[in-house]
């Protein structure tokens, strides 16, 4: 009885034996690195020095103060981010590779930037992204275009649009 393999199992077998060995070299040569060769560390002991009254005496400076820390919208980061630079920012919510997708988040950038309001898009595949905006804004269509104010409203919702009509909710939620 003979085995015989396709060509593509052969090309998997190879590239898969190629990818282990790399990682036994990587494993192999950075095991060795880490111990620098020489396993036997020189101990030297360090004097120990009592502090003088002097030393003692001196006030310690006082610690810098803390940044305070920001205050979430409940939106995804990417868009809390955007909310601290922009008033209103437009959120793109589309299906990489889809056509009317694509035309919708152009529009939607194109919309953001002719009224000066910030833009993130957002992949629908983004799970943790898309529930975060699901939460605050409810059902969410694909594509979806967002209009989000601080502190964290929304204020518009649209589905398939154009860049005139971006612009017209983004001056709308500056009011």
């Amino acid at each position: 009885m003979s085995v015989t393999l396709n060509p593509p199992t052969r090309i998997a077998a190879l590239v898969g034996a190629v990818v282990l060995t790399g990682l036994a070299a990587i494993v192999f040569l950075l095991g060795r690195g880490a111990l620098g060769g020489d396993q036997t560390a020189a101990v030297t002991p360090t004097p120990v020095t009592k502090p003088t009254a002097r030393a003692a005496a001196t006030p310690k400076p006082a610690a810098a103060p803390r940044p305070k820390p920001r205050v979430s919208s409940g939106f995804p980061t990417k868009i809390d981010h955007a909310l601290r630079y922009s008033r209103v920012v437009v959120v793109s919510v589309s299906m990489p590779g889809a056509a009317v997708d694509a035309i919708v988040r152009r529009e939607a950038r194109a919309g953001a930037q002719a009224s000066r309001a910030g833009f993130v898009a957002i992949s629908a595949t983004n799970e943790r992204a898309v529930s975060g905006l699901v939460a605050k804004t409810g059902v969410l269509p694909t594509p979806a275009v967002v209009i989000v104010k601080r502190p964290g409203l929304v204020a518009t919702t649209f589905s398939v649009t154009d860049a005139g009509t971006i612009a017209q909710a983004v001056a709308q939620a500056r009011r």
